[in-house]
């Protein structure tokens, strides 16, 4: 448990998928540090759907943490990520590894908005999801995988780069098996990394508890059909 946080003093409002909300939840479970968690599809629809001036934080959509000690709530998954390791000390010390951790961050963020379409804007045709799947999603596995060989995420002690790209790999691959091949062909040291990462018996622990609750529940919604239609159209080939 982290030195820093006896107790959880936070409550962590997403959507009843763990999608970009595990970003942060697996951060706390991995410390084995207990997040209290407000899912009912109502209670947040309802905060984001308040004019900005009645919210506790302006914000256009889900993940929010609140402090419940200090009231304060922040938004945007990567400022959350950021603000929560600094509490559970998954912050590298030196600052230019925090920027090369945030930048992993980012990167996990722009693949969740290529693989969502933009947070279900457009839905997946079939020629877009082959150019996805046959150029971007290899080119992404590259560019994590050469993250890991020089050492900004796999190396001692765990950053929240390496539970981040658990949280993007990992969860992928769990809700959407068929991708776990190209996790292994395009990466695989990024693929022994998310194994590293997720034995961890409290994270473990959390994941299975996710899947019961969810299944394998992915982005939700009509983009989540989308994708698992294209996938079934893979495997028909």
């Amino acid at each position: 448990m982290s030195p820093k946080l006896s107790q959880s003093r936070f409550q962590l409002y997403y959507w009843p998928l763990p999608f970009r909300g595990c970003f942060v939840s697996y951060l706390f479970a991995y410390r084995d540090v207990p997040l209290q968690e407000e899912a009912d599809f109502e209670t947040i629809m309802d905060l984001k759907s308040r004019p900005p001036g009645d919210q506790d934080i302006p914000f256009m959509g889900p993940p929010v943490l609140v402090d419940l000690q200090s009231d304060r709530a922040i938004s945007q998954m990567p400022a959350i990520v950021l603000y929560a390791s600094r509490e559970l000390d998954l912050l590298p010390e030196d600052p230019f590894d925090v920027a090369m951790c945030m930048k992993v961050l980012m990167d996990c963020n722009d693949v969740l908005m290529e693989i969502c379409r933009y947070n279900g804007s457009i839905m997946w045709e079939r020629e877009t999801w082959c150019e996805f799947r046959s150029q971007r999603l290899p080119h992404w596995l590259e560019i994590f995988e050469e993250s890991l060989n020089r050492g900004t995420v796999g190396s001692e002690p765990v950053n929240f780069a390496d539970i981040g790209v658990f949280a993007l790999f990992g969860n992928m691959t769990r809700c959407l098996p068929p991708l776990a091949a190209d996790l292994r062909q395009g990466a695989p040291g990024i693929d022994a990394l998310c194994k590293r990462i997720g034995s961890k018996p409290s994270l473990a622990s959390f994941v299975a508890d996710q899947e019961q609750l969810y299944g394998d529940l992915y982005c939700g919604g009509q983009i989540e059909r989308s994708i698992r239609s294209m996938l079934e159209m893979d495997a028909a080939q």
